[in-house]
């Protein structure tokens, strides 16, 4: 199982504001986005960033959306939506008693910290957009452990966006 981080980020690192809110992104990363979900035909998302834009963005028809969440009950139930427990271990098993071998994980913070914990994340997909607002939602949210990732990509993108990926070291 392949597991590809893909976030927007702010150039001084964050991936939303406090309140979770992201609509600074740039409809050019939003593109890029939706592509990248086609291509792993699986997300995994937190329940807060799910009911923040159900209706507007989730559930992604036509994929799984994982939805982490420690109570299965706060997750309306929809087609193509799966809510399963805050186990990076046990989403992994359920993708792959499916039968797929990638995903796409697409925040927030906590949820990106658990697998990075977990160092289940083989793939970091940042598209660096040209704001900064000084605080708001880390990468990577209660993580205290250091990896190493080898930088395989550098694209410059419109908008003064650039994106780049790395692969576990």
């Amino acid at each position: 199982m392949k597991i590809t981080l893909y976030m927007a980020i702010t150039i001084d690192g964050f991936i939303a504001k406090s309140d979770g809110n992201s609509d600074w992104v740039s409809p050019v990363d939003t593109k890029n986005f939706e592509t990248a979900i086609s291509e792993h035909r699986n997300i995994i998302l937190g329940s807060r960033t799910y009911k923040q834009y159900l209706g507007e963005l989730y559930p992604v028809k036509g994929v799984n959306n994982i939805v982490i969440s420690s109570d299965n009950t706060s997750v309306k139930p929809a087609e193509g939506v799966f809510v399963l427990p805050p186990n990076p271990d046990l989403v992994i098993s359920f993708l792959e008693e499916k039968r797929q071998e990638k995903a796409l994980l697409i925040g927030g913070g906590k949820t990106n910290g658990m697998f990075f914990q977990a160092n289940l994340i083989d793939e970091i997909r940042l598209v660096v957009h040209p704001i900064a607002f000084g605080s708001g939602i880390k990468l990577f949210d209660g993580v205290e452990v250091e990896r190493n990732f080898e930088l395989t990509d550098v694209q410059k993108l419109q908008e003064g966006l650039v994106q780049l990926k790395y692969k576990k070291s």
